[in-house]
C-alpha cells in the first residue's frame, strides 16, 4: 500500500531537533464504548498509550525492515545496489480505552534499527531522525496524526541505542505525561516530514514480546555494585528497583564471568551493553529500558539499586518440538540452539547475535532455516524475513547481500547471497505455500543470472569490486580451503535446489541442468586430485562440498569415513559441519554422524557443554560470541534421522513421510516430536536387550510408512507400536 492508502492525510511527525527518543501526546474527542481502531508506526520503535495505559505488549515494533532509502549512508565498502523498501504498521482495536470527551494518545518513539548513527564497525546507517504517525478510526470517523494538535518532549532520553545502551535522566520527569493531569511546560511542537517513499503493509509476522521471567542471583558484592546472574544467556534486559533517592544508577550486561567473578564483555566486542539511568525519584520505583535488549547472562548493578527480575524477550515463536536421547551432549545441543535461536529472534528477522552484531545474515539464517522450522513455530516470521533478503536483491543485477535488512556486514556470493533460493525453498517444503514460491522464483534466477556473471572457466572467482568473498567460516583452525572451491561447490548446491523449485512450479529447468554440468566439470578439472581420489585432499570437509554438489564416489566416502573414524571431531566451518553431518546420514553412516554430534574431543558440542554454555558459540574455541545460532543447523538431522521423521521427495506439509530412525550405537534411546501443518508427529526407541521398541504416534492427514531394512510398514493415525 502507499502511505496514501494506509494513513490518508496523517502527517509524519519528527522532533525539531535530532534525538535518539522522545514522548508524543495530543487530544482527540469521543464518545465511550465507540468502536476505535489505530493505524500507528514509529520509526525506529514506538509504544502506544491512550489516557495512561499501554496499548498492547508488542515489543520493539515495528518490525526491523529496509525501511525506504539512505542517501547519507556510509559504508566501508562500495555499494551501488538499488533495492526495494517496506514498513510495517501495527492495527490495535482501543475501543476498551476511549472514554467520554478528550482522550488522550501517549506515544514513545526511540531509535531502534532506524535512527543508528553509532554503528563503528559500519559507519553512519542512519535513515534519518525518529518519528511517528498514526490514523484513528472511530465509528467511521478518521482522527489524524496533525503536528499542530501535537506536542512533543526529548523527557528522560538522553541516549538510546540498540548497540550502545541507554542513558535516561528521570529528574523533573512528569510520570502523568500521557494523562490528563499532565504538566506541558517545557512540551513543544514537533515539525511535519515527508512521508518516506516505501510500500506500507500492516504487521503479521510475530512482535516482541516477554516470553519468560527469571529471578537473578548474587554473584559477587563488590562494593560499590554487585554481579548477578541468571540460569542461562538470553536476550531482554533486568528490571530493578531504585533503593536511594536522587542518585546515578549504573548497569551492565554480558555473556561471561571473568576468572574474579567480574563481568566479561570481551565476547561482544564493541557493544560494552551498558545501561545507565540517572533518578530523581521517589525510592522504590521500578525501572526498565525502553528500547534496547541485551545479550547476556551476568550483569552488575550499583549498590544503590537491585534487581528484581529479568524479562526474556524474543520475537513471540513457540517452540514446537521435543527432543530427548540417551546421550547428555546432544540433548544439550538441542536445548542449546532453541535458546541461542530465540535470543537471536527480533523484528521477525533470525541474527547472528544478540549483542554484537545484531544483523539478519543471509548466511546463518539459510544454515539454520531448516532447523528453526522443524523445532521453533516460524511460520510468519520466515516469510517476513523472505521478503527482506527479496527487498535487498538488487534490482538491475539479482545481487543479494550479505544481511537482509540491509544493515553492511560481510560474507559470500553462495553461502550468503544463496539464501534467496534455499530459504523460500526450505518454507515451501514446511508451509506448502506454492504462491511464496511462485514470488521468489524469478528472484533466483536473477540472483543465478548475477553469479554467472561472477565466473571464469565455470568456477567462481569474486563478488563485489573490494567487496567479501567469503567461503567457509569458522573452521576450528585457520581456514584453508580456496574460497572459490567452497562458493563454486555450493552454488552447484543451490542450482539444485533451484531445480526442484522449478519442478514444483512445473517451469523448464534445462538450463540450470546445463549449468550444473557445466560447474561440475570445472571443479573436478580444477580441484579433484585422481591420486588420492578426493578433492584438495579432504581438507576441512572438501568432501562434504563436492558430495553435496552430486560429486564423489564411493570409495571416496569410504575415505572420508575413516577419516572421521579415527579422528572423530570436527575440523569444518559452519557449512561444511552442516554438509557433512547430513551427507553422513543420508549415506547410511548414521552411527558416525550421530558420534560426531555427540563426540567428546576438543573440537566438539561437548566441550561448549563442557564450559557450562547454554547456548552456541561463535567458533569451536569458545572465541567472540557465545550466543551465534549457525552451529545449530545440525539440529534439524536429530529429528530427521536420529528420530527418523522425513518427507518423501517432493511432499511438502509433511504430506507423506517415511519414519526411519537411525538405531545409533552410542544411542540406548531416542524420543521426540514435531509439529507440522498437519499437527504434531510423535517417535521415540528405545533398545531391549537384542530388541527395538518403536512408538510413533501420528496426527491425522499425513501419509506414512515405517522402513527399517527390507521392512515396509503401513502407519495409521495415531499410536502405533513397532517391535524390531
Amino acid at each position: 500500500m502507499t502511505h496514501k492508502e494506509l494513513f490518508g492525510d496523517a502527517q509524519w511527525l519528527t522532533p525539531d531537533e535530532e534525538c535518539d527518543g522522545a514522548l508524543f501526546r495530543s487530544v482527540f474527542n469521543a464518545k465511550k464504548d465507540s468502536r476505535a481502531v489505530i493505524t500507528i508506526c514509529g520509526l525506529g520503535y514506538f509504544k502506544l498509550y491512550i489516557n495512561g495505559i499501554r496499548v498492547s505488549d508488542d515489543e520493539f515494533v515495528p518490525a526491523y525492515t529496509d525501511y525506504h532509502d539512505r542517501p547519507d549512508m556510509v559504508l566501508s565498502y562500495p555499494l551501488n545496489d538499488e533495492w526495494t523498501y517496506r514498513i510495517y504498521c501495527l492495527k490495535y482495536d482501543i475501543t476498551k480505552y476511549i472514554r467520554d470527551g478528550e482522550n488522550i494518545i501517549g506515544i514513545k518513539v526511540g531509535s531502534g534499527m532506524y535512527h543508528q548513527t553509532m554503528r563503528l564497525a559500519e559507519g553512519n546507517m542512519s535513515y534519518g531522525n525518529i518519528k511517528t504517525c498514526y490514523v484513528i478510526d472511530i465509528d467511521g470517523e478518521k482522527i489524524e496524526s496533525d503536528c499542530k494538535k501535537t506536542l512533543y518532549n526529548k523527557a528522560y532520553f538522553v541516549q538510546s541505542n540498540l548497540y550502545y545502551g541507554e542513558f535516561l535522566d528521570y529528574t523533573n520527569f512528569d510520570r502523568k505525561w500521557n494523562t490528563d493531569e499532565a504538566k506541558l511546560d517545557g512540551w513543544k511542537a514537533p515539525k511535519p516530514c515527508a512521508a518516506p517513499k516505501s510500500n506500507y503493509l500492516i504487521q503479521e509476522c510475530p512482535a516482541d514480546r516477554v516470553c519468560e521471567i527469571l529471578k537473578p542471583e548474587l554473584v559477587k558484592n563488590f562494593g560499590d555494585y554487585s554481579v548477578y546472574k541468571i540460569p542461562k544467556n538470553i536476550t531482554g534486559y533486568p528490571v530493578i528497583r531504585c533503593t536511594k533517592q536522587g542518585e546515578k544508577v549504573i548497569l551492565e550486561c554480558a555473556e561471561e564471568l571473568s576468572d574474579d567473578n567480574n563481568i566479561d564483555n570481551i565476547s561482544v566486542g564493541y557493544n560494552i551493553q551498558r545501561e545507565i539511568e540517572i533518578f530523581i525519584t521517589d525510592e522504590e520505583e521500578v525501572y526498565e529500558p525502553e528500547f534496547c535488549w541485551f545479550g547476556f547472562q551476568y550483569f552488575t548493578l550499583s549498590n544503590n539499586a537491585e534487581p528484581v527480575e529479568v524479562k526474556v524477550i524474543h520475537s513471540d515463536c513457540k517452540v514446537t518440538s521435543d527432543f530427548e536421547c540417551s546421550d547428555e551432549t546432544l540433548n544439550w545441543y538441542y536445548k542449546a540452539f532453541i535458546n541461542t535461536q530465540l535470543s537471536n529472534m527480533h523484528g521477525s528477522v533470525p541474527s547472528d547475535c544478540p549483542h554484537r552484531e545484531r544483523l539478519g545474515y543471509t548466511g546463518d539464517g539459510q544454515l539454520t532455516c531448516d532447523a528453526v522450522m522443524t523445532e521453533i513455530d516460524s511460520k510468519t516470521f520466515y516469510k517476513k524475513w523472505i521478503m527482506d533478503i527479496r527487498d535487498c536483491q538488487d534490482k538491475n543485477t539479482g545481487h543479494v547481500q550479505h544481511t537482509a535488512p540491509f544493515c553492511g556486514g560481510g560474507g559470500g556470493p553462495s553461502g550468503w547471497g544463496g539464501a534467496i533460493i534455499k530459504v523460500p525453498y526450505i518454507y515451501y517444503r514446511h508451509y506448502g505455500d506454492i504462491d511464496l514460491l511462485k514470488t521468489m522464483y524469478p528472484c533466483m534466477l536473477k540472483y543465478i543470472e548475477y553469479m554467472e556473471n561472477h565466473f571464469e572457466n565455470g568456477i567462481v572467482v569474486r563478488e563485489e569490486k573490494q567487496g567479501w568473498c567469503l567461503g567457509d567460516w569458522c573452521t576450528p583452525t585457520q581456514i584453508k580451503l580456496p574460497e572459490a572451491y567452497v562458493n563454486t561447490t555450493y552454488f552447484i548446491y543451490l542450482l539444485k535446489i533451484a531445480k526442484k523449485c522449478a519442478i514444483a512450479l512445473d517451469e523448464d529447468y534445462s538450463r540450470i541442468d546445463t549449468l550444473i554440468l557445466s560447474h561440475m566439470k570445472a571443479v573436478i578439472l580444477n580441484y579433484y586430485d585422481e591420486e588420492t581420489n578426493s578433492f584438495l585432499g579432504d581438507l576441512q570437509g572438501a568432501n562434504e562440498f563436492a558430495y553435496s554438489s552430486g560429486l564423489g564416489n564411493d570409495e571416496m566416502r569410504e575415505n572420508t569415513v575413516k577419516k572421521y573414524t579415527y579422528n572423530t571431531q570436527f575440523d569444518t566451518g559452519i557449512m561444511g559441519t552442516d554438509l557433512l553431518i547430513g551427507n553422513l546420514f543420508e549415506r547410511d553412516c548414521g552411527d558416525l554422524a550421530a558420534e560426531l554430534l555427540a563426540n567428546k574431543n576438543e573440537f566438539s558440542f561437548e566441550t561448549m557443554r563442557k564450559w557450562g554454555a547454554t547456548t552456541l558459540w561463535e567458533n569451536w574455541n569458545g572465541e567472540s560470541s557465545h550466543s551465534h545460532p549457525m552451529f545449530g543447523s545440525c539440529t534439524a538431522y536429530l529429528f530427521s534421522y536420529i528420530l527418523g521423521i522425513r518427507q518423501k521427495e517432493f511432499s511438502v506439509c509433511y504430506n507423506k513421510i517415511v519414519i526411519a530412525p537411525v538405531f545409533a550405537k552410542c544411542l540406548d534411546y531416542a524420543k521426540g516430536y514435531i509439529t507440522t501443518e498437519h499437527g504434531k508427529i510423535s517417535v521415540s526407541w528405545k533398545r531391549d536387550g537384542s530388541k527395538i521398541f518403536v512408538d510413533i504416534d501420528l496426527c491425522e492427514g499425513v501419509k506414512a510408512e515405517f522402513v527399517y531394512k527390507e521392512k515396509t510398514i503401513p502407519l495409521k493415525a495415531g499410536l502405533n507400536n513397532i517391535e524390531l
